[in-house]
């Protein structure tokens, strides 16, 4: 153990925590991923293996990767309003030591509350991985201008704003998709792993040649078939993702047909559309990406093509 962590807890042990905001330090993303994330699922679904409790595995690692999840929106959300408590402590700041201290405290608290979000976020990813190790599936989870008056602007001001602008920037590169849009469909009962593996490996690599960039791949999110395991070849190849969610409430039964729709819009330029099987909503998304020439490769769902015994 490092000599400050060591001596951090010697401290609490003697004195317990003297102050009521002491920051203790976050552990580091191996232990996040490792010692807390992995050992937790292995622990708590590994005795459930080979027992009558075996189908309770999948709900339960979902479960647990759901958990850090939510937490991880949770906290989002309270750094985005402590931000907004910076925002509106900067513009009214008034040059006295009562406005200056309040402003150095929230911005300790966005520093503390954005590590918290990073180690979170860590240790979500990790168990989204933790559960498609388990269970085969890939896991998809359930759902301006700062203008101030000049002569006011204190060095705790400048550096208020200076944090605020740094975390936009850092938000915006991480949210940023790069890449060629690859739109993929198919059928939800397809089950043929290694084709669609195999299959978009090549399509990712003649798109790399061809335009000498990455893909990102477009899908409606589906839980199963064709679309849930390229959601997983996505994630073990590192490839971005974007999820066209149908909005049931407001399309009804035209939601997925909506969603083909919004995925072939032009400001996207698609490279293509793969499609593995599928239904009547596959086909019309061939149809519609046609129309708009843009190719479309089409692949038989070999459980469906073999010859009946």
């Amino acid at each position: 153990m490092p000599y400050d962590t060591a001596n951090t807890y010697e401290t609490i042990e003697l004195f317990g925590l003297t102050e009521k905001d002491a920051v203790l330090p976050i552990p580091h993303d191996d232990i996040l991923k490792d010692a807390i994330v992995r050992e937790t699922f292995e622990a708590m679904l590994g005795q459930l293996r080979g027992t009558g409790l075996e189908a309770e595995i999948e709900p339960l690692a979902h479960g647990l990767a759901t958990i850090l999840q939510r937490r991880k929106v949770a906290l989002s959300k309270e750094l985005d309003r402590t931000g907004d408590k910076i925002k509106a402590l900067a513009k009214s700041h008034d040059g006295s030591e009562i406005a200056e201290t309040a402003l150095e405290d929230a911005q300790a608290r966005f520093l503390q509350i954005r590590e918290t979000v990073g180690a979170i976020e860590t240790m979500s990813e990790q168990a989204a991985e933790c559960y498609e190790v388990e269970t085969g599936n890939a896991f998809i989870p359930a759902s301006g201008s700062r203008a101030s008056v000049r002569a006011k602007e204190t060095g705790a001001v400048f550096e208020a704003q200076q944090l605020l602008e740094q975390h936009d920037r850092e938000t915006a590169a991480k949210s940023k998709v790069e890449g060629v849009p690859l739109i993929v469909s198919g059928g939800t009962d397809w089950t043929d792993i290694d084709l669609i593996f195999s299959t978009l490996d090549k399509c990712r690599e003649r798109i790399k040649q061809n335009r000498n960039q990455d893909i990102f791949l477009c899908h409606k999110g589906a839980k199963h078939g064709a679309e849930m395991i390229a959601a997983r070849w996505a994630r073990a190849r590192g490839i971005s993702q974007a999820r066209f969610d149908p909005r049931w409430s407001a399309h009804g039964r035209a939601a997925p047909f909506k969603c083909n729709d919004e995925m072939l819009d032009d400001k996207f330029a698609a490279a293509g559309v793969v499609l593995f099987g599928g239904n009547g909503v596959a086909l019309n998304l061939g149809q519609k990406a046609e129309d708009k020439g843009i190719k479309v490769m089409r692949v038989a769902d070999p459980a469906k093509s073999a010859p009946q015994g």
